[in-house]
């Protein structure tokens, strides 16, 4: 068995004692193993030992097989169960029962029967316990990511909150609170440092004692939360593995203090403790709180610089305008258009870019850049600048902002930007986009229209730079988790299809069975009947009635044989493995009859790498070009067939040139037992579109009235199909 899957329960019920099979059973193959030699016992046990397989004595003697399996059915047990006893064929007819996956003759090998019971139980029974555990995982793991999904929601509503507001005193309290509310903490505090004395004083706290926060400071030179100050790294500590009675003489079982930074500058501490709750914080309430510092100080610096002077009131305005703007999305493509060209308004710059960092090639990339009529500078999209080289180059190496008012004067200066545009730099201000202590990226303005770039714009672009970059590594960090979903939800759906394709296997099976059992004698009588009729006199009418009748019979029941056969040949078993799909094209068009009036174009890429799939693919080609060749047999047409690479699927398209398939129809042409032909099952699309959706693929249709159809079959390359039922 693979690791992390748990230990197989094994109940074998056999007159013999065998203790060599069980031993081995549980020392080689690592599985449980109860045995007994009664059938009566073990079904007495059944509901303790609870087994994940069954292996049964075909000749039992104090109770009949049969009659095991019976008792089996009765409590609606989905248990794989292997016969022991008799060959195959002899033992599907003397148990036919739908729990029996495997059958064994004695004297058994225990290699032989272990690698049947691994078989087995990679292929549970669609109710079986293994089914329903594994379902559990995807869903329990499907709702973690749910939850983290949520918790970044939260934290983005928290965040456009915190900077929604300008008052500094409002936006500590909400700052306070919501650090309770994130990390399910007992109480919160803000520190902030004072200039000066460079102690910090608390602003800001949620469910503190009145007689605590009184006017509280702490030295940053003597204290926990003085130490993040000096670092600019966040603690994180737990009774157990340190003594938290800190210098105001709280006593907490947990804390967590973080920096509250504007660019590489702390300028507070954010902190959480548990006094009442014995619960130690982990490494997420760690990022948690830092996220919420990311917002706090963006935030805090937005309302001291309100607060601080009016004559920058419409500036910070437009600050937080553009804040609100990138913290309004959650896609990490959006994010420069929002900001850019706004930003360039804002500061009166004849144009402004920004660039992300590339770590693997050591550069950043440009991103977008907008001139001063708001033209987009396509020729810089994608430009590369090494670290190092250029203004831009140099804040991302450095993550120092920099002003420059006449860029000739300055030797760090890189003209290859303008010469790719044509734009004339006279003077640059640079800023780094700073997310969770890294540079990842560069955002910069170029040419102010009246006046030089001055403290008072660097100080506001920063802030600027700062709401852009945690936007930026939210948006992120949320497109990674939607992937993530995404694939969890794939693999469910190719394991429902593939349990799916199981089902339908089994019922095509017996229902094709039971179609030939019935219907096979029918012709034979109408033969027989008419050669009875033939001696007798009847009136030319009647006569004419009765063959009409005969013949109205067979012609249904040729139908229904027909129906069983395509059910019977579509599902069955062909094991996948890699095929050139050009190939499988070429033998559907061989398989085919083309009729003259009609012309076949192919164009196949010879380049495709091989697909894991059926031989079955044939079929669902052969079902495609076979409907096509119908719709254009009258007047006759063009059938294209073509293979090409879309990203990582390939992609095979059949197309005609027939009347094309109605509107309102377009939507049912998938469905079981639709068909717009006199002649047609309705089976055909409905089946091939069940076969692709097991081998992980996919059909669409497109098609319009008078202008022909094409289906487009996409299969995954490189990826391992699920078992074949």
């Amino acid at each position: 068995m693979t690791g992390g899957q748990k230990t197989p329960r094994i109940l074998i019920i056999d007159p013999a004692e065998n203790t060599a099979l069980k031993t081995s059973l549980e020392t080689q193959y690592s599985m449980r193993v109860n045995h007994h030699t009664s059938g009566r016992t073990a079904l007495d046990s059944l509901h303790q030992t609870r087994p994940d397989l069954i292996v049964l004595n075909a000749h039992l003697s104090d109770l009949p097989a049969s009659s095991v399996l019976a008792e089996l059915n009765a409590q609606n047990l989905a248990t794989p169960i292997i016969l022991v006893g008799a060959n195959g064929e002899i033992t599907r007819a003397n148990f036919n029962d739908k729990n029996i996956v495997g059958w064994l003759n004695q004297p058994v090998a225990v290699a032989e029967l272990a690698a049947l019971i691994q078989s087995a139980l990679e292929r549970p029974l669609p109710n079986s316990d293994l089914v329903l555990t594994k379902r559990a995982e995807i869903v329990e793991a499907n709702q973690q990511l749910t939850a983290r999904v949520q918790q970044l929601q939260t934290l983005f509503e928290i965040g456009k909150s915190v900077t929604s507001q300008l008052e500094l005193e409002e936006v500590l309290r909400r700052v306070a609170k919501a650090a309770v509310t994130l990390t399910n903490a007992d109480e919160s505090y803000l520190l902030l440092v004072t200039e000066g004395s460079g102690n910090l004083y608390l602003r800001a706290e949620a469910n503190l004692g009145s007689e605590e926060v009184k006017n509280f400071w702490v030295k940053v030179s003597d204290s926990i939360a003085g130490r993040v100050v000096q670092t600019g790294e966040p603690i994180i500590i737990s009774k157990e593995s340190n003594n938290l009675k800190v210098k105001t003489g709280l006593v907490v079982n947990a804390l967590v203090n973080v920096p509250v930074k504007v660019g590489s500058t702390v300028i507070g501490v954010l902190g959480v403790d548990n006094r009442f709750q014995q619960r130690a914080f982990t490494a997420e309430d760690q990022m948690l709180l830092s996220a919420l510092a990311d917002w706090a100080a963006i935030a805090i610096q937005n309302a001291k610089l309100y607060t601080a002077t009016t004559e920058l009131s419409r500036d910070l305005e437009l600050v937080n305008e553009v804040s609100r703007l990138v913290s309004s999305t959650l896609d990490v493509e959006q994010i420069p258009r929002l900001l850019v060209q706004r930003t360039a308004e804002i500061f009166g710059a004849e144009c402004g870019s920004l660039a992300l960092l590339d770590k693997e090639r050591g550069a950043v990339v440009f991103q977008l850049a907008y001139d001063d009529e708001g033209n987009e500078l396509t020729s810089l999209k994608n430009f590369l600048m090494p670290l190092g080289e250029g203004i831009v180059g140099l804040v991302a190496q450095t993550g120092l902002p920099h002003v420059v008012n006449n860029v000739q004067s300055d030797p760090g200066w890189s003209p290859a930007a303008d010469r790719l545009t044509g734009f004339k730099t006279k003077k640059i201000m640079a800023v780094p986009l700073i997310a969770e202590g890294e540079v990842v990226g560069v955002m910069e303005l170029l040419n102010k229209k009246e006046g030089n770039f001055d403290e008072g714009d660097l100080q506001l672009l920063l802030l600027v730079a700062a709401s852009a970059a945690s936007a930026l590594q939210n948006a992120r960090q949320y497109s990674e988790l939607q992937k993530a979903n995404q694939a969890l939800q794939w693999a469910q759906e190719q394991r429902i299809a593939a349990e799916r394709w199981t089902v339908l296997g089994k019922a095509a099976g017996s229902l094709a069975h039971r179609i030939n059992n019935t219907t096979t004698l029918v012709p034979i009588a109408v033969q027989h009947l008419r050669e009875l009729l033939q001696p007798v006199k009847l009136s030319p009418e009647l006569r004419k009635e009765v063959d009409e009748n005969l013949e109205r019979i067979e012609r249904n029941t040729l139908y229904t044989v027909d129906l069983a056969v395509a059910l019977l040949r579509r599902f069955r078993q062909h094991p996948a493995k890699a095929h050139n799909v050009n190939e499988l094209i070429n033998r559907a068009l061989s398989l085919v009859e083309i009729p003259k009036n009609i012309k076949v174009v192919c164009h196949l890429d010879p380049d495709l790498p091989p697909v894991d799939t059926s031989d079955l693919l044939v079929d669902a080609l052969i079902e495609l070009i076979t409907n096509a060749l119908r719709v254009m047999a009258e007047p006759g047409g063009l059938l294209r067939v073509a293979s090409f690479k879309v990203g990582d699927k390939i992609a095979i398209q059949v197309t005609d040139s027939g009347s094309g398939i109605a509107a309102e129809n377009l939507d049912r042409v998938f469905d079981m037992f639709f068909t717009t032909q006199p002649q047609g099952l309705g089976f055909g699309l409905w089946w091939v579109k069940t076969f692709l959706e097991q081998q992980h693929g996919e059909i669409t249709v497109e098609s319009r009235p008078h202008e022909g159809t094409t289906f487009t079959i996409l299969l995954p390359m490189n990826l391992p199909l699920l078992p074949s039922p």
